[in-house]
């Protein structure tokens, strides 16, 4: 009798019922969006619900009195590299440096705490590491191995990530045997490494990159304005010439440090202003570039922002249409 009662006991309860997405009364969304959205309580049946409403120009959204304004966590992405998510202001670059090279200081209680989390970091890294592959790094024989070979490039991010890793051993070594001079200069030395291998991170050591070319094609193209008109108009007709020229072309002809106008068959035209001029070229191209990437990220965005619209409406019509069926079906019960 027992086993009957409990396995009816079960079915009674079945599997857990998931939670509703949408509110029943009106609509919106009970879960938190992954874009910036609006809260409420629903004036129906009191739960939170989450929305999106639109200003009247369609550029931002309109909040009202009692209603919370979110920005999901993971949604705005601070980097040296625009997306559609976030991008980064001269105001806000002195900021961003500070959250990379010192925003998590620890304090001097938690220094071992600090060189241990880093250490861990490091150490997660130097795994993944190409020169490390067929190694086992727990033997002092492989370990030895791959020092020497990240050894033979000490100007590589990877050998600033493993001699880093190496100088946290150093401080938790000196702390231990009371040694402030070394911990002193292992934290020097840490602070050092630390910093080139954030500064050699792809994304930022482009960026710096990208900058001092830019500062480059800025002052070339002034000395070039310095020109006669003739050379101008020289220059313009031999656009559509470097237009036909693919970027490996380009960067080679201003990379190599020749002389452009001989392999151009250009005998008349300063160098400095044909150096310019390709440089101005690549530096055009990849804005269009970057703003296409851009625009498909948004696009991207939009089309997401839109299917979650789209799933609202759709869910609201449905309840539209099921209160719609009972009244016809009651009309014609009680007429």
């Amino acid at each position: 009798m027992s086993h009957i009662s409990d396995a009816t006991a079960m079915n009674t309860i079945g599997p857990p019922t998931q939670p509703e997405k949408f509110c029943p009364q009106c609509g919106k969304s009970t879960l938190p969006l992954s874009v910036p959205h609006l809260s409420t309580e629903c004036k129906e049946c009191g739960r939170t619900v989450h929305f999106v409403r639109l200003s009247e120009n369609g550029e931002g959204i309109r909040a009202e009195a009692g209603e919370r304004f979110t920005i999901p966590g993971n949604w705005i992405k601070l980097s040296l590299e625009p997306t559609p998510q976030g991008k980064l202001y001269r105001s806000g670059l002195s900021f961003f440096l500070n959250q990379l090279f010192i925003g998590q200081a620890p304090t001097e209680e938690r220094i071992t705490n600090f060189v241990n989390d880093l250490k861990s970091e490091f150490g997660t890294h130097i795994q993944k590491l190409e020169a490390a592959k067929g190694l086992n790094l727990l033997t002092e024989e492989d370990f030895q191995e791959l020092a020497t070979r990240l050894e033979k490039d000490k100007q590589s991010r990877d050998w600033y990530i493993f001699a880093a890793s190496l100088l946290c051993d150093s401080i938790k070594w000196s702390i231990e045997n009371n040694n402030p001079q070394r911990a002193a200069w292992a934290g020097y030395m840490l602070g050092t490494f630390r910093g080139l291998s954030i500064i050699t991170e792809p994304v930022f050591e482009q960026t710096i990159w990208r900058g001092y070319l830019a500062n480059e094609v800025v002052y070339e193209a002034a000395a070039a304005g310095n020109q006669s008109p003739a050379e101008l108009e020289a220059l313009k007709k031999l656009e559509p010439l470097f237009q036909n020229f693919d970027e490996t072309t380009l960067n080679a002809l201003v990379d190599s440090g020749l002389p452009i106008g001989p392999k151009i068959n250009v005998k008349h035209l300063p160098e400095e202003l044909l150096r310019a001029f390709a440089k101005h070229l690549l530096a055009t191209r990849e804005r269009v570039r970057q703003e296409a990437k851009d625009k498909r990220e948004e696009d991207r965005l939009r089309k997401k922002d839109r299917r979650e619209e789209i799933e609202l409406r759709i869910k609201w019509a449905t309840i539209g249409a099921s209160v719609a069926g009972l009244v016809v079906t009651l009309v014609v019960k009680f007429v």
